[in-house]
């Protein structure tokens, strides 16, 4: 493996989200210095270099990497994923986090992905994959409710729709084939699972992985979890249900982790990169929602932040085939990390662009301001350029000084028409 010391390491981060937000400034706390962001928001812009170039901009990306002798490619979002984005990069020798193509459809097709997890045994939802609307409908009328309805493909985090009635069904088939929302493709008809939801993050390469954290999501937009689902409203990290369930983890890593990427690698798609598991937890016992090819986001926001190792280190060694496990992962396991999004009216609908921001002069200590939907105007004004605009990292000794201090500092940021819930880490 080629030696690379954090401060002589040239990085390039794709994405323009909080998430890519957040990887940055662990990139920077871990004494990377020259970091590059493809095409970063308006909060990247601060202490890295924003490059005006599309993710799925295969091409524009390889003369910017050639140009700026780019060392690592770190992947944000899913769609270059879904794209081919590793594919192209490994053929031109370019190190990069990421799952191929191929591997990746564990994300983008997720009808693929409940098979794999059928022939590896992993325990997950009874499910149905419809082709069409006429079929889903006949389907529906044999399951009954309540019912989950899943888009196959990508969606954004939101192709998802729990049905506990019939006007929730006829909401959510409308969205699917009236409105066609996602585009075309399959649907799963899925179990609702009762219980409560964790999400555990994976950093894989061929031969070997490791568990980087924790987290619970808050993807419904209003308190209570109510309303419509979001990309993610807020976050905390670790999971309360590690407390909970002291063996749960285990059963994760052996009926979960372990079974799904030796199931990929035994059909010749070695799974690469972060594996996100989106669980349910019923009484103590995991069960797949979805699988995603990439770190969540806003999950990001919280499990970094309590990584205590390098993380640049590890990312080397993983883009490289090194053995993750051979070096023994340390976490701030006194500390919790709360995190809440502010978000532009009419999100996930439609919603503005272009207004001013006002965020405080400096910060409280342990909490950080991360950036998503944001960008440096004309005049170098920072101003709204997205649904989830921007959000506050709060870090303590305790969940709730945790999100005390968020929800302090996030009541001094302001935009027109702004718009967060006030019970993220309460429940």
């Amino acid at each position: 493996m080629k030696k690379l010391k954090a401060e002589d390491a040239r990085i390039l981060i794709i994405g323009s989200g909080g998430r890519e937000h957040a990887i940055g400034i662990q990139m920077e706390n871990d004494g990377v210095e020259n970091i590059f962001f493809a095409p970063g928001n308006g909060g990247t812009a601060m202490f890295g270099t924003n490059v005006p170039i599309s993710p799925n901009d295969f091409t524009g990306l390889n003369e910017f990497v050639k140009k700026e002798e780019i060392d690592l490619i770190i992947v944000g979002p899913e769609d270059p994923l879904a794209g081919g984005i590793v594919d192209f990069f490994r053929r031109r020798n370019v190190p990069i986090i990421g799952p191929t193509k191929e591997a990746a459809q564990l994300e983008s097709n997720k009808a693929f992905a409940r098979i794999r997890m059928e022939d590896a045994d992993i325990p997950q939802p009874i499910y149905l994959i419809s082709p069409d609307r006429e079929q889903t409908e006949e389907m529906l009328g044999i399951t009954g409710l309540p019912v989950v309805l899943k888009f196959s493909g990508l969606a954004a985090g939101k192709g998802a729709f729990v049905c506990h009635t019939e006007s929730d069904i006829k909401e959510a088939l409308k969205a699917i084939y009236e409105d066609k929302k996602f585009g075309e493709g399959p649907v799963l008809i899925e179990e609702c699972l009762s219980g409560q939801e964790m999400s555990v993050f994976v950093l894989c390469n061929e031969n070997s992985h490791v568990i980087i954290g924790t987290a619970q999501d808050y993807k419904r937009l209003l308190d209570g979890d109510k309303g419509p689902n979001t990309g993610g409203m807020g976050s905390i990290s670790p999971s309360p249900l590690l407390t909970r369930y002291p063996d749960l983890m285990e059963k994760i890593e052996t009926k979960i982790i372990v079974p799904i990427l030796k199931e990929m690698k035994n059909n010749h798609l070695p799974f690469t990169g972060f594996l996100y598991c989106g669980l349910m937890i019923t009484d103590g016992e995991p069960y797949v929602i979805e699988f995603n090819c990439r770190m969540g986001d806003p999950e990001t926001q919280v499990v970094l932040p309590l990584i205590k190792s390098n993380l640049f280190k590890l990312l080397w060694r993983t883009a490289n085939n090194e053995d993750l496990a051979a070096k023994k992962l340390k976490f701030y396991d006194h500390l919790a990390a709360a995190f809440v999004v502010k978000v532009a009216g009419g999100y996930p609908g439609d919603y503005r662009k272009g207004d001013m921001i006002e965020t405080p002069d400096s910060e409280s200590a342990w909490c950080e301001i991360i950036h998503a939907g944001t960008k440096l105007n004309d005049k170098e004004e920072l101003v709204t350029n997205g649904g989830r605009v921007i959000g506050v990292l709060g870090l303590a000794d305790s969940l709730f000084e945790a999100v005390e201090n968020v929800y302090e500092d996030l009541d001094k940021i302001h935009f027109k028409d702004e718009f967060c819930r006030r019970d993220i880490g309460k429940f």
